[in-house]
């Protein structure tokens, strides 16, 4: 692809999650997204199959690099410090949370869309079962246990479930907040200080 339609491309992209958003899946219509991302609508037809196809592109494509970090969470076993590399984590979800919430709720409405986005998507490399947030954090704290950096009694998943809660959890609350009005203020690193505490071997 020329760099042009890249250009294009990321214009339909960004056009079509704000879209997206805002009206919902069922009433977001190509002609609206066309005018936002100010092309005509045919131009959509050249870079998507149809409607469907650009808001699974729109939903996956939110903070790619969010993404592809998380996934590669395991490798960061035994560098920096766990709390660190976690402070790492949690940020990441947050974006993902925050910039993919508005898609979610509009794909919420549409059981059969999901349906299609969940079981078309591609799996990993070689065949391999679909990447969820959980399974990288999971392996990383079965990581650092192996390195005693973890304590080795924790059950990885149920840990990675506690801490995968709280960016998920921090986002829910503002968005709530913000729909009421208010001002939601919460101390992410405070809470996975608290399940850290909970993680870290005892020192003799």
């Amino acid at each position: 692809m020329t760099e042009r339609g890249e250009a294009t491309r990321q214009r339909l992209l960004d056009a079509a999650a704000a879209v997206f958003s805002e009206r919902g899946y069922a009433r977001a219509t190509t002609k609206e997204i066309a005018r936002a991302a100010a092309v005509s609508e045919g131009t959509i037809y050249r870079h998507f199959a149809d409607k469907k196809e650009l808001f699974g592109a729109a939903f996956i494509g939110r903070n790619a690099s969010n993404a592809v970090a998380i996934t590669g969470l395991p490798n960061l076993a035994g560098t920096k410090s766990v709390r660190e590399n976690l402070q790492f984590l949690m940020r990441a979800i947050e974006d993902i949370e925050a910039n993919v919430a508005p898609l979610q709720a509009a794909m919420s409405s549409d059981a059969e869309l999901a349906r299609s986005l969940f079981s078309e998507a591609p799996q990993g490399e070689g065949g391999a079962p679909r990447i969820t947030p959980l399974q990288p954090l999971a392996a990383y704290l079965a990581a650092e246990q192996k390195l005693g950096r973890v304590r080795a009694d924790v059950d990885a998943a149920d840990a990675a479930f506690a801490l995968f809660a709280i960016p998920f959890t921090a986002v829910t609350s503002r968005r709530l907040a913000r729909a009421a009005g208010l001002t939601a203020e919460v101390d992410m690193m405070g809470a996975l200080d608290v399940v850290l505490r909970g993680l870290e071997p005892s020192q003799a």
